[in-house]
This record gives C-alpha cells, sequence and structure tokens, in this order.
C-alpha cells in the first residue's frame, strides 16, 4: 500500500534521473563496442583465445556510422544543447568547452575521441544526480516519523482522524509504542518519552501531567492524553524538516572549478584558435588555398586545448581520495564536500551518539547504609530492574551481570512508567526510581541523598534510589559512555589549525559539560532545539569562519544542512543524518576525522596542480608544438597536427590521473615485513571479533562450567588484588582513606602497594594544578575577551544577576563577573575538612567583591580602577582565606566582565550621546565667534584706512585751496578790479566760481594778512559754497553795492578763470564812466 500524501511530502519532491541514467548507459554501450575491435584483437593475443566479432557500426541508407560517431552525435546534441541554453544566459561553463572538443574531434575524423569526451561529462552528471536522489530519499524517510493519522477524543469516543484536520485544544490520545502525533501538554497519564529524535538525549524522559511533549517522540510505555498545541506543519519536527529541506535548497553546489576557470579558459583557446587560422591564412598565401592550410593548425589548438585535463582535474583527485579512505570506514558522497572540507576553520560537534557510544552504562553505585556494599546495592537494584525494558534498568542488570552477581528471584513487579518499578524479592519490597516517585511512595530523602543526587546530577549522571523496606539504601547513577578516540581526535584536530571547537548538545547542561571536560572542549553550548544548532552554526558562518558540523540523529539534520560541511556518524546515527550528510563515517567513527581534514586539503592542494599545471600550462606547450611549430615544418607534417594534438592532450589527460594517484599513497605506512605480519594479525583479531558470537560462546561454556569457573574466579581474584597496586602520577597526590579514617601522610608520586579495597580508597589529587570558581556567572562560551559597559550584554545561558548585581560608593547598580583562580594547599583540610569548600570560596569572594565595589565610585572603576580593583580583592580575599583556613592558596581573582545593567545601559548612551552633542555645540560656537572677531577686525582696518586717507585728502586739498587764495592776493594788481576770463575758467575741486570772485574782492579789500583774517575769510568761503549749493541750477542775480549798475552771472556758462602772475587777460570793455 502506498502512504498517503500529508502535508510533509511536499517538502521533498524528488526528482527523476533515469532518463539520464539510460542516456549515460546507452553512450557507455556505444562507446565498448566503437573499442571492441581494438580490445578484442589485442586479448585475442595476449591471451590466445578467439573473441567473438561485433558490428563496427550503424548503416543508414546506404551509409556507414561508426558506433564512436553515433556515440558522439548523441551526447554531443545533448552537450550542444546545454552549451547554447549557458551562452544565452551569458555564461560560459565547462559544457560550451565539451561541446567544442566534440565538433573540433568529430570534424578532424577523431570520433572515438568525441565519445570519449562526451562520456565524462555524463559520467560526473550521473554522480552529482545520484548524491542529490540519496539526499531526498532519507529526508523522504525523515518525513514518515511522524504519524499521518491519530486518535482524537471527541465526545467519549476514540476517533481516527488525519493530522491536517486536529484542531489546537482537542484531546489526542497516544498509546504505548506510539509515536505522538501533536506537539501539545499531557493531561492524562505518566510515561517515559524517547525525544533522541529532536533533542538527541540518549535517556528517555519521563512526561506526566503539565509536561510538554512533541511530535516525532516515541511514547514507551504508558498511555498519554495529550492537548493539542501545535499540529501539522506547526510542530517543532514540521520546522525541523522545513529548516532541512531550506538548507539544502540555500547550499547550492558549489561552482566547479572548472566552470569557474572555463570562464576565462574557453575565450583565450578561441581567440589563439581565430589568430592561428588568420595568420596561418595569410602564412599560406590567401584565397581557398590557405583557408584549407590554415584549418590544421587551428583545429590543432582546439583539440590541444580540449579541456578534458580542467575536467579531468577535480574528478580525478575526489576517485583518488576515496580511493585512499577505502577501508577507513569514511563515505564521501561528493567532491565538492572534500573541496569545503579543505577549507574548513571551525568544526562542531554533537554530544549523543557523536562524541558518546548512545549507550547508557553504570557509572557510580553509592551505598548509603552502612552494612550495604556496593555489590549488595546493584544486586538489590538489579533484581528489582530485571523485569523492567527500560534502558536504565537494563543498564543496571548488564552492570551487575557483569559482576556476576546473583540475582534475587522477583515475587511481584510493578512497573510505574516514567517513575520507577516496585518488586518484592526475598520478603522484602524493593523500590528503585527517580526522587518524585520515591516522595510519592511516601519515602523520606534525608539530606544526604539529596548531596549524592545533586553530585551525580552535576556531573551529568542520572540518579536512581534504591529503597529496601521503606530505607534508602544507595544511589546508582548512569550516563553516556564517552568514545575512548574522542580525546585524542579533539587534540589532532586542534594541531591542524581547527579553532573553535565547540559542542552543541541537546543534552543538560551538567551532562555536556562534563563530556566536554573528558575530551578537552572549553566551548559548550547545551539544551539547544534542532533549529537553534542551525541559528549558532550561522552566527559563526557570519563570522566569516567556515564550519564543519559533526552530528548523528535527525536533531542534527538541521546543523549537518546548514553547515559546510556536514559530517554523520552512521554507525549508530539515524539514515536521514548520514544522508544529509556531505560525509559519513563508519566503522570507529571519530578516528579516521583528522586523516579525512589532512587528506580533504591534500586533494585541494592536487586539484589546484592539475589546473595550473596540467589544464593550464600543459596545454600552452601543447598549442605551441603542435598548432604553431609543427605545421611550419612540412605539409605531411601540418596535415597530422590534430592527430598529434590529440595524442599530446590524451597525454596530457594521464598526466593529471597520475598526479591524482599520489593521493592513493597519504600517509600510508611504509611495508616492511614484521609490521606486514602484525597488521595481519590484528586484522585477523579484528574479524574474529566480526565473527564471535555470544550465544555460541554461552553454549561453550555451559560444556565446560568447571575451567569457566575456575577462570572467571582467578581472574576476578587477580583484579581484585590489582587494587593493591596504586599509580600516583608525577603532579599528584595521594589521600588515602583506610577504614572511614583519612591518613594524615598523603602518597607521593610512585608505584604503591596498599590494601585492596574496601579496606583503603584513594583520592588522587593535582594540588598544582590552577582551579577557577566563577562569580556572577556558572558557564563560559570560552574564548572570551575582557568586556566593557559598552559591549553587548545579555542574559546568557550562565549569567547570575543576582550574584552578580552590586552597588557602587556613589549607588550605581553594576554588574560584575569575575573568576577566583586558586590551588589546592592542603588536599586533606580541602576534601575533607570542608563540606563544600568551593561554594565557601565562591561565598567569601562575592563579600569581598561588594566590600570593595562599594568603596569605588562607578566611572573610576569603569574606566581606571579595574586593576585596583583586582588587587584589593586579592589582597582581602587572601587573608580571609588564611583565616578560614580552607587549605586553599589565590593565584589570582579575574574581573572578566563589569557594566552597568543591561536595562539602563540605553540611559548611559543617551547621557553619552548628550555630552557629545554639548562639546559639540561649543567646539562650533567657539570657532563662530573667532571667524566674527576676524572679519570685524578686517572691516575695522579697512575703516581706519579709509578715514586716514580721507584725512591726508582734506587736508591736502584744504592746503591747495589756501595756496591758490594766498597766489591770488598776490596776483591782485589793484584794488576794486577783477580780471575775469568768463568761458575758460576752470573750477578748482568744485568750487563755485561765485565763490571765487567773492574771495579775490574780499582779499582785494583785505590784502594786509593775519589771523583774524584769514579766520574771517575761511568763514565767507563756508558760506559762499552754502549759497552756492542752495542755489545750483536756479536763476540768480548778484549784486554789488559798491559797483553800480547791474552785473548778470551765468556761473554754468560764463567759468570765471584766475590770471596769474604774468599771464594777460584780454582787453577789458571800457566802462559808462570810463566811457
Amino acid at each position: 500500500m502506498h502512504r498517503e500524501i500529508s502535508y510533509l511530502d511536499s517538502m521533498f519532491r524528488r526528482e527523476r534521473h533515469a532518463g539520464l541514467y539510460l542516456f549515460t548507459a546507452l553512450i557507455g554501450a556505444l562507446l565498448a563496442l566503437a573499442i571492441w575491435p581494438e580490445l578484442a584483437g589485442w586479448l585475442s593475443g595476449w591471451w590466445q583465445v578467439s573473441l567473438p566479432k561485433l558490428p563496427t557500426g550503424l548503416t543508414i541508407l546506404g551509409r556507414h556510422f561508426d558506433w564512436a560517431l553515433v556515440a558522439a552525435i548523441l551526447g554531443g546534441a545533448r552537450i550542444l544543447y546545454g552549451a547554447l541554453e549557458s551562452l544565452l544566459a551569458g555564461r560560459f561553463g565547462a559544457d560550451l568547452a565539451l561541446a567544442l572538443a566534440v565538433v573540433a574531434a568529430i570534424l578532424i575524423n577523431q570520433p572515438l575521441v568525441a565519445a570519449e569526451v562526451v562520456f565524462i561529462g555524463l559520467l560526473g552528471e550521473c554522480l552529482e544526480a545520484v548524491t542529490f536522489q540519496r539526499t531526498q530519499s532519507a529526508l523522504q524517510r525523515l518525513a514518515e516519523i511522524c504519524p499521518t493519522m491519530c486518535l482524537v477524543l471527541r465526545d467519549g469516543r476514540e476517533e481516527k482522524v488525519r493530522v491536517e484536520d486536529v484542531r489546537v485544544g482537542e484531546r489526542v490520545l497516544v498509546r504505548p509504542g506510539k509515536r505522538i502525533p501533536v506537539d501539545g501538554i499531557v493531561v492524562e497519564g505518566r510515561s517515559a518519552v524517547d525525544q533522541s529524535t529532536l533533542t538527541g538525549e540518549s535517556v528517555p524522559v519521563d512526561k506526566g501531567p503539565g509536561d510538554e511533549v512533541f511530535a516525532g517522540t516515541l511514547n514507551q510505555h504508558g498511555a498519554l492524553v495529550v492537548e493539542v498545541r501545535r499540529a501539522a506543519e506547526h510542530t517543532v519536527l514540521a520546522r525541523v524538516l522545513e529548516l532541512t529541506a531550506q538548507a539544502l535548497r540555500e547550499k547550492a553546489p558549489l561552482e566547479r572549478t572548472a566552470d569557474r576557470l572555463a570562464r576565462y579558459f574557453l575565450p583565450v583557446v578561441l581567440s589563439l584558435a581565430v589568430i592561428t587560422f588568420v595568420v596561418g591564412w595569410w602564412w599560406y598565401g590567401g584565397g581557398r588555398v590557405g583557408a584549407y592550410e590554415a584549418v590544421y593548425p587551428a583545429l590543432s589548438v582546439l583539440v590541444v586545448a580540449c579541456p578534458c585535463a580542467l575536467i579531468l582535474a577535480t574528478p580525478a583527485a575526489i576517485i583518488a581520495a576515496l580511493g585512499r579512505l577505502a577501508g577507513t570506514g569514511v563515505l564521501v558522497k561528493g567532491g565538492a564536500a572534500l573541496e569545503r572540507l579543505a577549507q574548513v576553520q571551525a568544526m562542531a560537534f554533537d554530544k549523543t551518539g557523536t562524541l558518546t557510544q548512545g549507550r547508557l552504562q553504570l557509572q557510580r553505585i553509592v551505598p548509603l547504609a552502612a552494612e550495604v556494599s556496593e555489590n549488595e546495592l546493584l544486586r538489590w537494584a538489579a533484581a528489582a530492574e530485571s523485569l523492567s525494558e527500560h534502558p536504565l534498568a537494563q543498564a543496571i542488570v548488564t552492570a551487575a551481570r557483569q559482576r556476576q552477581l546473583q540475582l534475587l528471584p522477583v515475587e511481584d513487579f510493578q512497573a510505574h512508567p516514567g517513575a520507577g518499578v516496585s518488586a518484592r524479592l526475598a520478603g522484602k519490597t524493593v523500590l528503585v526510581g527517580n526522587s518524585r516517585f520515591l516522595v510519592a511512595q511516601g519515602i523520606v530523602l534525608g539530606p544526604e541523598v539529596e548531596r549524592v543526587i545533586a553530585t551525580l546530577d552535576q556531573s551529568g549522571e542520572t540518579a536512581l534510589i534504591c529503597v529496601v523496606d521503606g530505607r534508602v539504601v544507595g544511589v546508582l547513577g548512569a550516563s553516556d559512555t564517552i568514545r575512548p578516540e574522542a580525546p585524542v581526535v579533539v587534540q589532532e584536530l586542534r594541531n591542524l589549525g581547527l579553532e573553535p571547537i565547540a559542542l552543541l548538545t541537546g543534552d543538560r547542561d551538567a551532562a555536556g559539560r562534563r563530556v566536554a571536560e573528558h575530551v578537552g572542549l572549553t566551548e559548550v553550548v547545551a539544551e539547544l532545539l534542532p533549529n537553534q544548532k542551525a541559528e549558532w552554526l550561522d552566527r559563526w558562518k557570519q563570522r566569516g569562519l567556515r564550519v564543519a558540523m559533526v552530528g548523528d540523529g535527525i536533531n542534527d539534520a538541521p546543523a549537518l544542512a546548514r553547515a559546510d560541511v556536514g559530517i554523520a556518524l552512521a554507525s549508530i546515527g539515524s539514515d536521514v543524518a548520514a544522508e544529509v550528510g556531505d560525509i559519513v563515517l563508519m566503522g570507529d567513527p571519530l578516528k579516521p576525522l583528522p586523516l579525512l581534514v589532512r587528506l580533504a586539503r591534500q586533494t585541494a592542494h592536487i586539484i589546484r596542480q592539475n589546473i595550473l599545471w596540467f589544464a593550464f600550462g600543459v596545454n600552452a606547450v601543447g598549442i605551441v608544438l603542435t598548432a604553431w611549430l609543427m605545421p611550419a615544418w612540412s605539409e605531411t607534417a601540418r596535415h597530422r597536427a590534430p592527430l598529434w594534438a590529440a595524442i599530446y592532450h590524451q597525454i596530457g589527460s594521464v598526466a593529471v590521473l597520475l598526479n591524482a594517484m599520489r593521493l592513493l599513497w597519504f600517509e600510508r605506512a611504509v611495508s616492511w615485513s614484521w609490521w606486514k605480519r602484525l597488521w595481519d594479525a590484528s586484522q585477523a583479531v579484528d574479524r574474529w571479533l566480526d565473527r564471535f558470537s555470544l550465544h555460541e560462546a554461552m553454549h561453550w561454556a555451559e560444556h565446560h562450567v568447571r575451567a569457566v569457573t575456575l577462570t572467571g574466579a582467578a581472574v576476578l581474584l587477580t583484579l581484585y588484588l590489582s587494587t593493591c597496586l596504586v599509580i600516583i602520577g608525577p603532579d599528584e597526590v595521594g589521600l588515602v582513606n583506610r577504614c572511614g579514617r583519612v591518613l594524615d601522610t598523603p602518597l607521593p608520586p610512585g608505584l604503591h602497594l596498599r590494601w585492596p579495597w574496601p579496606w583503603e580508597r584513594i583520592w588522587r589529587v593535582q594540588p598544582q594544578r590552577v582551579r577557577s570558581v566563577p562569580v556572577g556567572f556558572r558557564t563560559t562560551l570560552g574564548g572570551t575577551a575582557p568586556m566593557t559597559w559598552s559591549s553587548p550584554h545579555g542574559d546568557g545561558p550562565g549569567s547570575d544577576r543576582e550574584e552578580a548585581l552590586m552597588i557602587t560608593g556613589d549607588r550605581v547598580l553594576v554588574e560584575l563577573q569575575a573568576a577566583v583562580q586558586y590551588r589546592i594547599a592542603e588536599p586533606r583540610r580541602f576534601y575533607f575538612g570542608l563540606a563544600n569548600p568551593e561554594n565557601l570560596l565562591r561565598a567569601e569572594a562575592e563579600t569581598i567583591l561588594r566590600e570593595v565595589v562599594a568603596e569605588s565610585d562607578f566611572l573610576v572603576l569603569l574606566l581606571t580602577a579595574r586593576e585596583k580593583l583586582q588587587r584589593e580583592a586579592f589582597h582581602r580575599l587572601s587573608r580571609r582565606i588564611e583565616r578560614l583556613n580552607l587549605g586553599v592558596v589565590l593565584e589570582a581573582v579575574a574581573v572578566q566582565d563589569l557594566h552597568p545593567p543591561p536595562e539602563i545601559v540605553d540611559a548611559y548612551y543617551d547621557v553619552t550621546r548628550a555630552l557629545l552633542e554639548r562639546n559639540r555645540r561649543i567646539i562650533e560656537a567657539n570657532r563662530e565667534a573667532e571667524s566674527a572677531i576676524s572679519l570685524a577686525r578686517v572691516e575695522a582696518s579697512k575703516v581706519v584706512a579709509q578715514a586716514e586717507a580721507d584725512h591726508f585728502h582734506t587736508i591736502a586739498r584744504a592746503k591747495a585751496e589756501a595756496q591758490a587764495i594766498v597766489e591770488l592776493e598776490n596776483s591782485i594788481r589793484r584794488p576794486g578790479v577783477y580780471h575775469l576770463n568768463w568761458p575758460t575758467w576752470p573750477t578748482a575741486d568744485g568750487m563755485h566760481p561765485l565763490t571765487v570772485a567773492a574771495s579775490l574782492h574780499w582779499a582785494s579789500n583785505h590784502h594786509p594778512y593775519d589771523a583774524a583774517a584769514d579766520w574771517a575769510l575761511t568763514r565767507l568761503r563756508w558760506t559762499l559754497e552754502m549759497a552756492g549749493q542752495a542755489l545750483a541750477g536756479k536763476p540768480r542775480l548778484i549784486r554789488d553795492p559798491q559797483l553800480k549798475g547791474r552785473l548778470h552771472v551765468l556761473p554754468d556758462v560764463f567759468r570765471p578763470r584766475i590770471v596769474l602772475p604774468g599771464e594777460t587777460l584780454p582787453p577789458r570793455r571800457p566802462t559808462q564812466e570810463e566811457k
């Protein structure tokens, strides 16, 4: 039956490539038929066998066509169509190079070469199609995780409806073993839900009323009634699928190196061919003969520069790299993945199933009753859990079997889904489960139990409490197993220059940090949903980093698709993770990862060599030899130049392949004889382990009980006695707890023979290792530089606002985050003298920092007093530690972040902007004032200069007029006589003629000079000038009372002239009296 089409299917519509595969097979078959005659003749001569003869071609309308020509025409037509389409779109790609090579080979009667070029191009296209189709198939299986039908409770009845028809607010029944179809809240029932498809958590999560569940997760044991919050395309799973599909769409295939270089390669080749033809046509005399002879060198250029070497440059290196990876458990799904991996700068790991093995294992057994040992506690818990199917129960039973403990028979058993189990063993009631289950059963958990649970939770372990007849006898902790090769792999990657390397997990922060510390990672981001992992990678890519993601499971699918290179683990990961990833790691998943990175970089180096040396360098030499030098030798050589060009072209292609084959021996060990024998032995052991069957081993053990028992007892005794040997490292000391009392003298470094467990227990301590206690935060993302208050801040996952908030001396709130670094000076006091020394040290450090901050002003702390703050806190805290006798030596107090609370940072920005604006306006005002003062000074200097000039001119004019009057006075011949020449008398500097005449008359009567006369003469001159101005333009009559008769003067016409001494006046007309 076909699965019904759902809302998820539209994301993953498959493209059909069957036509491409059939067409490639057809071209391959035609090519095989074309080379069969030569191959059959060679094989017949070598093996002395007779092989059948096949038709050499196809006859149509009486014309014979070789199989190679048919293949070249069929494949060339398809390639030519794509090349023309690219040209119309304005692109030069490898398709155009292939089309030109095919046409040129056909024109020079080399159809086999043309068929080879076609087949190589089609093979590359098929590889791309296969890779994309496999990815789509995996995504289609991913969509099938979410059920399409569900049981909805309507009017008290169960109704089976499609998921798309479920409305928000309705209630859905999910039976045990079924996947949850919607996102919602549990309203009835309890169960353990496997959320590994979304979060990657290895432990099923207990769900009860009020807890949130997600579509696609698996309900394991109990029935659940879920109130719908999100359905169909709005669920978290649908969002994961959409993000995965979107990332795959956005991650367009890398433009091939051949395509990028062909944009420049092809125009150059075509230009050289045209130039060769034109020069050859002119050289060979022009006309039709010249054109015929010139076509051979031009075709040689096209043939020798055929882009086969350019096209083979990348695939040959990729194929050789894949051959090198054969047997290493690495599957690379495309050459583009290796090219991108060679450019990777940062790497992110998932936790569950990637750095861990994805299998729960009992890590810790903590007896809490004096009479109960670890084995006794494990025996009680394993017997009670023996009938449970929960993964935690199976981990406990497996640990008991590994210790060969005899389990008590179960008299009564009851499972409580999502909580624990209760059983009747040897007449006693045994409860095993989480704290919530035991509290519900009326069990009182003491402070010691709470402390052990908290310790297990901090180390990332899941705690199960064992109660016998109402009394807590112990706690068991289980967690995922870290891959043993993970620390070495991380260190090798860091040595290759990959930085940063981060752990992204959906699990708890404590579990993620435990794994990170074990493998050597400092950057941990926990409790991430699948889409948040992809967003985290996007932030790295926005910083310009090329990122690789290593993960498994559906929860990693969006991140694997969003990363530049997705590396999936197929051994325990889901199919979609393996298919969405560009590279799949199998076998020992992490072990070949450093080799893969180094091989990818070497592959990129080989590709560059193939392109630069062979696709360009060898082709350039071939053009010179076969197209330019050979045609100049002789006519025969000229006509055979295309053939030699084809041979030379094959040599260049073989050189590309030989250069790429060097990758087959990349980092391979030298095959010495003893090493080969050792290697063969190890391979034999591996094959034996693969064939090993536990069932067959148990069957053999049943027939050899005595030998197995004695051997097992000897092994156990040997292992038990081996606990007497204690090795203390060179940087360690050993604390000895003998029967509950800690010895005063620690064990020095070296090998020691001690009492076996449980009489003595040894704690190894590194006293010289610098440890750190955070104040104001709990987790750091690693590699962050110290910040200031102007840096962007927020409530990160590790910030502790209540602890970080402090008050300065001027009553300003600040947030301070610091790290207190210390060494253990007295291990005995530190580990056994105090309940929790690190918490005490943190509390004291917080108190000291609050005191120091309260003694300083806010601005001083921000600008200049940070170093002083650190020094003062260091000294005070050192004295406090010495007084409290914590057993530690303080190394440093480092303030990592100091800033105002984020809520008031904007106000500080506003104040800063206001101060900057005030300073800007003051500067502008001062500049405008200086400019105005400068302009005023210039204007004042101009006014002063003008006044001085006017002053000088006035004085000069007055002196000139005074001199003129004096001269007139001296020139008067006799009193009362005027010598005037009215028509030609000039006005002296605007002086009116009447003024001159009056002055002359007055001077004739007052010729003796004195000061009073001079002042009177000046006043008369002013009076006459004013009168002249008032009477200007009007008819005037001047009358002298001393003269008889009337004298009419028109000054504008008759202008009197002063007669200087020595001049002669025209004869005047005699007066009436004289007559």
